[in-house]
């Protein structure tokens, strides 16, 4: 299953993704049961090269909603509680705005029931 994660609302997407990035890096259950890379889209027109804005987990069934989200909700707490997370999987997105872990994993699990 792959995910993708991307910070909203702010200039500074890609300081953020990346970030966020280091943070799942430096999690065991992410470094186990997750393949984390950092991820762009193509620039819009005018704009030079791709901006690494997103985050991007390839999950086995060992690193369950609970984990991402709880992982998640502890980094947005630290760096950047102010901003939504928006997590995309097979077309579908939901976004989160708070720092609750169980707000975070029950949106992952919409991925899911949709």
């Amino acid at each position: 299953m792959q995910i993708t994660i991307r910070c909203e609302g702010t200039d500074a997407a890609g300081e953020l993704a990346e970030s966020l990035y280091q943070w799942l890096l430096d999690e065991p259950d992410a470094r186990r049961h997750a393949d984390v890379r950092l991820a762009g889209a193509a620039p819009a027109e005018g704009e030079l090269g791709v901006l690494l804005d997103l985050v991007q987990l390839v999950v086995s069934s060992g690193f369950s909603a609970g984990s991402l989200g709880y992982t998640v909700a502890q980094w947005k707490k630290m760096n950047a509680p102010q901003i939504s997370v928006s997590f995309e999987r097979d077309g579908r997105t939901v976004t989160v705005s708070g720092t609750d872990a169980e707000e975070i994993e029950r949106a992952v699990q919409q991925l899911d029931e949709e």
